[in-house]
C-alpha cells in the first residue's frame, strides 16, 4: 500500500467504524515508524543578526550616558537632557529585551531578473517583553486580560526558543519565486 494512502485509509476505517481508537492508534504509529524520516536538517542560514541587537542599545546607551552629562551642568540644561534620557533608556531597554529574542527571517527569491531580485528581511520578535506589556496593561484595557494572548506569547517565545525552530518554505519552480520563513 502507498505510503501516503495507509494514514488518510486507517482514519477513514476509524470513521466508518470498522476499527477501534486504539488499533487506529496503533497502526497509525506502526506506519510512523516504518516510513523513513524526512531529512530534518535546516537550511544553513547565516547567524550574524544575533549581534545587531547591539546596535540600537551602544546607540541608546550612549544618547543616555550624554543626557546623563548634560543634567550634570545643572539649571536649564535639564530641559536638553530630558528628552536624551526619554528617548535613551527605552531604546536601551527594547535592544537589550530583544537580545534573547527568537529571530524571524523572511527570504524572498522574485524570479525576476530585474530588481528587485531578491529580498531577505530579519528582525527580532520581542514576544516575552510584548506579553509582559500586555500582562501589565490588560487591567487597563476592556476585555484584553480575558483573551489569554499573554500567555500565548508566553508559550510561543519557549516554543521558538527551543532546538526545533518552525521553517516554511514555498517554491513555485525554477522561474517562480521561492519564499522561506524562518521562525526561531
Amino acid at each position: 500500500m502507498d505510503e501516503e494512502k495507509q494514514p488518510a485509509e486507517i482514519i477513514s476505517q476509524l470513521e466508518e467504524g470498522l476499527i477501534d481508537v486504539e488499533e487506529a492508534v496503533r497502526r497509525l504509529s506502526d506506519v510512523e515508524k516504518a516510513s523513513p524520516k524526512p531529512d530534518t536538517e535546516l537550511p544553513e542560514i547565516s547567524r550574524p543578526w544575533y549581534a545587531w541587537w547591539l546596535i540600537p542599545f551602544s546607540v541608546g546607551l550612549g544618547i543616555t550616558v550624554a543626557g546623563a552629562g548634560v543634567s550634570t551642568l545643572g539649571g536649564w540644561w535639564w530641559l536638553c537632557a530630558g528628552p536624551l534620557l526619554l528617548l535613551g533608556i527605552p531604546l536601551v531597554t527594547l535592544a537589550a529585551a530583544s537580545s534573547r529574542s527568537p529571530w524571524i527571517h523572511v527570504r524572498v527569491s522574485t524570479g525576476r531578473d530585474s530588481w528587485p531580485r531578491r529580498i531577505a528581511i530579519s528582525l527580532p520578535l520581542p514576544l516575552r517583553f510584548t506579553a509582559w506589556m500586555l500582562r501589565f496593561f490588560s487591567p487597563k484595557i476592556n476585555g484584553l486580560d480575558a483573551t489569554g494572548v499573554d500567555e500565548l506569547l508566553f508559550a510561543l517565545d519557549e516554543g521558538l526558543l527551543s532546538d526545533t525552530p518552525i521553517y516554511i518554505e514555498v517554491d513555485e519552480g525554477e522561474e517562480g519565486e521561492k519564499i522561506q520563513v524562518y521562525l526561531g
